[in-house]
């Protein structure tokens, strides 16, 4: 009895861990190629993760198991709920894009990126 109890616990423990990284991942399509840090990242459909440290949040995009970019930038609250996901891109003089926010359905909060902070500074491998 005691030994069911305890596997019992371990297990809801076990469970009960997961949601919070489901909560960090999603699906994210991306309807324009955009720039990372001088990489170029295709328009297509990929994972979107995410691991905060309170504002500061790190972004990782991979496609099929593989690593594509990551990037690293701030939590910022707003005013609304999102209804849908979407990435806010800069056109850059030479015409190519570069993302610098993602909006996350459901949340009243984004990711925004600046390349101009050292500590925001988007990066690609």
């Amino acid at each position: 009895m005691i030994g069911t109890r305890i596997a019992l616990i371990f297990m809801v423990s076990f469970i009960a861990g997961f949601p919070a990284y489901a909560d960090n991942s999603r699906p994210f399509f991306l309807r324009t190629a955009a720039t990372v840090n001088g990489a170029e990242v295709p328009a297509g459909l990929y994972q979107l993760s995410w691991e905060a440290q309170g504002s500061i949040v790190r972004v990782t995009l991979s496609k099929d198991g593989r690593f594509i970019a990551t990037a690293q930038g701030a939590w910022v609250k707003q005013g609304v709920k999102y209804t849908n996901d979407a990435a806010l891109l800069r056109v850059n003089p030479d015409g190519s894009r570069s993302l610098v926010e993602i909006r996350l359905a459901g949340a009243k909060r984004t990711i925004v990126f600046s390349d101009s902070d050292p500590i925001l500074r988007l990066s690609a491998k």
